[in-house]
């Protein structure tokens, strides 16, 4: 029997993960290349980039891109426009050399490995905010993804946003000063809090990565208990459990509870979120699950469903989400 190979991208605005593995689930290789984002950029640009990472896998890997029996990208803007779309394919398409290939949102790898592709919503909330659900009958949909600018809302960019705005109001007196605001001109050494306008224009530069960052570094004043800072997350966790909501009322899980599971940056920083959204969630009659997988494994996964089917397909996910750190 020929030996299979598959490989999956997890790719979004901060961080480019790829990994290859066989037909069994052993992988072998893991490579991340800088985030890419296509709507920021140029199709020159995002096909060049594609085809560098692509080189540097698949030497790692020691393999040809015609040994790929299937590849799967699982990227963020996908499907968010019909020219977009279709670039984003044939680009792909043109480096990997072949067309078997499946290009979706990042919101569907992360749901095929949260949930191990069952019946089930999953909550992606990295750099921006989204979420994908399907059910037993085969339907699907998604809610959320309106892009950093307009919306992604409860996601690592928004919490970071909230926390920006609330320093302004604690500066100008609109709201009394927490830990935050001592936080914030520690952080950025203001002589004066008006200079932070300008502080933060260039600590971000337009990078969203950049901005979802500040997320991770103003964890520690929900820790210490400013009350700022947690009715952030709250309103956050809120914002996340609308999309539940939303897909809950497109799909059909009727006779069964309801399965919500996430990925992303976000649900890192552990219970400051996820214990206020699992209260949301149970709210909505759901249950919230642990993630099975990560996105990477859900991305493999979604390749070599194409090739493999039932135990086949759930041993080498369970081998490969083993295996990928």
């Amino acid at each position: 029997m020929k030996k299979m190979f598959f490989m999956g991208c997890d790719g979004g605005s901060t961080k480019y993960a790829y990994a290859v593995c066989d037909q069994t689930g052993h992988v072998l290789v893991q490579h991340t290349e800088p985030g890419l984002n296509y709507m920021r950029g140029t199709a020159q640009s995002f096909g060049m980039s594609i085809k560098r990472h692509l080189a540097e896998v698949l030497t790692k890997a020691d393999i040809e891109e015609e040994q790929i029996s299937y590849a799967a990208y699982g990227l963020s803007g996908y499907g968010e426009g019909r020219t977009v779309s279709e670039d984003m394919f044939r680009i792909i398409s043109s480096a990997l050399g072949h067309d078997r290939l499946v290009v979706c949102n990042d919101s569907v790898i992360g749901w095929s490995g949260a949930l191990a592709s069952r019946p089930g919503i999953s909550v992606v909330s990295g750099t921006g905010s989204i979420a994908y659900g399907e059910d037993a009958h085969g339907m699907s949909a998604r809610a959320g993804g309106w892009s950093l600018d307009y919306g992604d809302e409860g996601s690592s960019c928004w919490v970071a946003k909230r926390a920006i705005n609330a320093f302004f109001r604690q500066a100008d007196g609109r709201m009394p000063r927490t830990l935050l605001y001592d936080w914030f001109v520690q952080r950025f050494r203001l002589e004066n809090p008006l200079y932070f306008i300008q502080a933060i224009h260039d600590y971000v530069n337009g990078n969203s990565a950049r901005c979802a960052s500040l997320q991770r570094e103003i964890l520690p004043l929900y820790e210490a208990g400013d009350p700022c800072i947690r009715e952030i997350y709250r309103q956050a966790a809120a914002e996340l459990a609308q999309l539940v909501a939303a897909l809950q009322r497109e799909l059909s899980f009727e006779g069964e509870t309801m399965q919500v599971s996430y990925s992303g940056g976000l649900f890192k920083g552990g219970s400051c979120i996820l214990d206020p959204f699992s209260n949301e969630i149970e709210a909505l009659g759901g249950e919230l699950v642990m993630p099975r997988f990560g996105p990477l494994t859900g991305a493999l996964g979604i390749a070599a469903r194409n090739c493999l089917g039932g135990g086949e397909l759930n041993r080498m996910m369970d081998r490969a989400g083993s295996e990928i750190a």
